[in-house]
């Protein structure tokens, strides 16, 4: 008996340590994000998700990030402007990156800022990070590295994200210090064209002209459609590049608009026709009985055709009388 008891103690005594254990795990979830590393590991698992390639760490903006994730902590405030009030583009510049993309508009690259009174926990996209030109940031295929850094200061935790497009040679353009980037505005925090929607053509498909700035990221979302979608209608294989002026095929099916008939234009405009209302007078209006309705007595004169057509037939009668009394007499008394 003492054995049996000894075991279901044993059993709870598990139980109950077990359970503070998941409980512990529970308060300090693994998803928290201490380290530039982890960034940049949770960045590059939304765009697997997505059926993006990973990003590659670059030095560079490894520096620019953790540079500016100090700076914001030490100000306490969240910019993308850089100490002296220089741009990110030109910062970059400045580092030597070899910055692609047109340099006046900023070129190709983004940025994402945010303040945390706690460690970021990444069990999706913080909420600040979920519109297009954040998403953009982390989503475009456009760009091909990527930096993180992470400060803390009194009042939090500081995150930036900054990702950006080589030249396909890894050269700096040769107008890059004469630009510097003179284009970009301090506090934008990424250069990305609006997608503007195309119609469906008579045939249903919906053909899709590439603006500088965007991605296919960008144009699926835009469509509701995919990047699968999108490169299985155009032929593209596994290549996710897209370049200005590149024509889409982006639906198939889809309903045209209907069609605008022009209504036409009357050059002279045909005259009103009113219907004629006679005017009423208030004219008295007297009537003549058509009948003139006195009752006059009426005289009736004697015709003689009358007369002698009575007298003819008293006459008649006598002799009826006359005739049948002889006729009784000689039947009752035949001698």
């Amino acid at each position: 008996m003492k054995k049996i008891h000894f075991i279901v103690l044993t059993i709870f005594l598990l139980l109950v340590v077990n359970l503070q254990a998941r409980e512990q795990v529970l308060a300090s979830p693994q998803n928290q994000i201490t380290s530039a590393g982890q960034l940049i590991d949770a960045v590059n698992g939304l765009r697997l998700s997505y059926g993006l390639p990973a990003l590659t760490s670059h030095p560079i903006l490894m520096q620019t990030a953790q540079s500016q994730a100090d700076y914001m902590a030490a100000t306490g405030q969240v910019t993308h402007t850089r100490p002296g009030g220089i741009t990110y583009t030109q910062q970059l510049l400045s580092l030597g990156f070899p910055l692609a993309g047109d340099l006046s508009l900023g070129g190709f690259r983004a940025e994402n800022i945010l303040m945390s009174s706690n460690p970021l926990v990444w069990d999706g996209v913080p909420p600040a990070w979920q519109d297009d030109l954040h998403m953009n940031t982390m989503l475009s295929q456009n760009y091909t590295n990527i930096g993180a850094g992470i400060s803390q200061g009194g009042n939090g935790y500081y995150y930036a994200v900054d990702t950006a497009a080589t030249t396909s040679d890894g050269q700096m353009q040769t107008n890059a210090l004469q630009n510097g980037g003179s284009g970009e505005a301090a506090g934008v925090s990424q250069y990305m064209v609006p997608v503007a929607k195309s119609t469906a053509r008579a045939d249903g498909d919906v053909i899709h002209a590439v603006q500088y700035g965007q991605s296919l990221w960008s144009i699926a979302i835009e469509y509701g459609t995919t990047i699968k979608n999108i490169q299985a209608l155009n032929n593209l294989g596994e290549d996710l590049v897209v370049f200005q002026g590149q024509e889409l095929l982006v639906l198939k099916g889809a309903t045209p608009p209907p069609l605008d008939i022009p209504t036409p234009e009357l050059t002279t405009p045909l005259p009103l026709l009113l219907p004629t209302i006679p005017t009423l007078t208030s004219t008295a209006i007297s009537f003549t009985p058509a009948l003139n309705l006195t009752a006059t007595p009426l005289t009736e004169e004697p015709r003689s055709s009358d007369t002698s057509s009575a007298l003819l037939f008293s006459v008649l009668i006598i002799a009826a009388c006359v005739i049948g009394g002889m006729a009784v007499w000689l039947i009752r008394d035949p001698d």
